[in-house]
């Protein structure tokens, strides 16, 4: 191979490497759905909840007709999704005034058999209890993630 197209092909190479491109959220949730990154329990009403974090593929341990609450930490205004892999699972979304404020839910298109469910979340910076439950199953897997994708190195 002539050494000019060799240097040149490696330089581009190289140079591909630190390239930031913005995953679509969707896909990124599809590509993590089944991956465990951590696993926890859902807890009952008035102990400390668990944090669910961002990017963080969580499997979380209900309790068979009680529910069991997550808690959201958002550090800044953010618009983010959240993707749980059985539907009617995520039954409210509770801020510091005590209001239910869960948006309509509905499946990931782009992989609806195993993201049957996902929500838009345009939150503030606080404190949120995520309420999972009453369900019949035992564990539901979660993940939250920016809405307008994230950084992703190639």
């Amino acid at each position: 191979m002539n050494r000019h197209l060799t240097l040149a092909l490696t330089l581009a190479a190289l140079t591909a490497c630190g390239k930031e491109t913005a995953e679509d959220p969707a896909q990124h949730a599809c590509d993590n759905a089944g991956v465990v990154g951590a696993t926890a329990a859902a807890v009952a009403e008035g102990e400390s909840p668990a944090v669910l974090g961002e990017d963080q593929p969580t499997l979380y341990a209900l309790t068979d007709g009680v529910p069991g609450y997550v808690m959201l930490i958002i550090e800044a205004d953010e618009a983010l999704l959240l993707f749980a892999d059985t539907a009617d699972v995520v039954t409210g979304l509770w801020d510091d005034s005590d209001a239910d404020i869960l948006p309509e839910g509905g499946p990931n298109e782009l992989c609806p058999e195993d993201i049957p469910e996902h929500f838009d979340l345009d939150l503030s910076a606080g404190t949120y209890l995520l309420e999972l439950g009453p369900a019949a199953v035992p564990e539901v897997w979660l993940m939250l993630t920016p809405s307008e994708g994230h950084g992703h190195d190639e």
